[in-house]
């Protein structure tokens, strides 16, 4: 009888430290996916988390709010995730856990694995962006290049709000070329402007365009006067109208510039560089520090 209650304890005493075994596993299980801010290292069907999420609580209620309606609006405008990430830290390459934070949180679901995200990490203060999809072509290397020396300012200045304003701005620009079918990049690299600007700077030309050669024209009519009668024109046998001397009074010479490439600065063919994330789809992206 003994024996048979040892066994039974035995039993019980093994089956729980199983037990426990497995709840620790578990935990340190949730616990690795928690500081990555995804569940599991496969990729879901559904996009598990909103479009901002500041995790290193680098704006204002009011204004995560507003950003976050701006980046739901932009991205079912376009068809395409826009993303923003803050953390305080980062485990491994912020590359590879920026496209991992993409992936595994189900942002290529939505519209056919297009996306892009702007992740900001503040222990290391670097910066990085993956793209996947459509946006791998719409926001191509040197447009990424463009697009952060235009927030760097902000960021080095601790504007979060304004940096990611100038990130959602551009990123609706660059989608706008992308569906034109004229991505932004180095053999493409028109800057937008608003409609009113081209009105005012047409008008301002053509009024320098007209007033200049007018001014000049008559600056250099020295031999004209006014006369207060026709006695000049007259003569003993009546008005004399013809010509006696004849003034040179201007020239006026075109040039055309011969057109030069002006691609150098920034150097290549254009394009966006890919690489393979842990979850083997294809991303393009790019990182630094600020």
């Amino acid at each position: 009888m003994r024996k048979t209650i040892r066994s039974k304890n035995f039993i019980k005493t093994v089956g729980l430290l199983f037990a426990l075994i497995v709840c620790l596993s578990t935990g340190f299980t949730v616990c690795a996916s928690s500081d990555d801010l995804w569940d599991s290292y496969t990729v879901p069907s559904t996009r598990q988390k909103d479009r901002l999420l500041d995790n290193a609580d680098l704006l204002s209620s009011s204004e995560e709010a507003e950003l976050l309606r701006e980046l739901d609006d932009l991205s079912e405008k376009q068809r395409c995730n826009v993303v923003i990430l803050t953390v305080d830290s980062h485990s491994g390459s912020i590359e590879a856990f920026a496209d991992d934070y993409f992936d595994y949180n189900g942002f290529g679901a939505d519209y056919d694995d297009a996306g892009v995200l702007f992740m900001l990490s503040m222990e290391t203060r670097e910066w990085a962006i993956s793209t996947s999809g459509a946006g791998i072509s719409a926001f191509t290397d040197y447009g990424q290049e463009v697009m952060t020396d235009k927030m760097l300012p902000y960021l080095k200045d601790g504007d979060y709000y304004n940096a990611f304003k100038t990130y959602i701005d551009r990123s609706d620009y660059y989608l706008d070329l992308y569906h034109e079918g004229t991505p932004f990049d180095i053999q493409n690299n028109k800057e937008k402007t608003d409609p009113l600007f081209h009105i005012f700077l047409s008008i301002v030309i053509g009024l320098v365009t007209a007033i200049i050669p007018i001014l000049a024209m008559k600056s250099k009519l020295k031999t004209v006067r006014i006369n207060n009668s026709a006695s000049e024109y007259r003569t003993h046998e009546g008005i004399n109208l013809q010509v006696h001397r004849d003034h040179f009074i201007s020239s006026n010479v075109t040039k055309m510039r011969k057109a030069e490439n002006n691609n150098s600065s920034r150097g290549g063919l254009g394009g966006s560089s890919i690489h393979t994330s842990s979850s083997g789809h294809s991303h393009g992206g790019s990182h630094g520090h600020f």
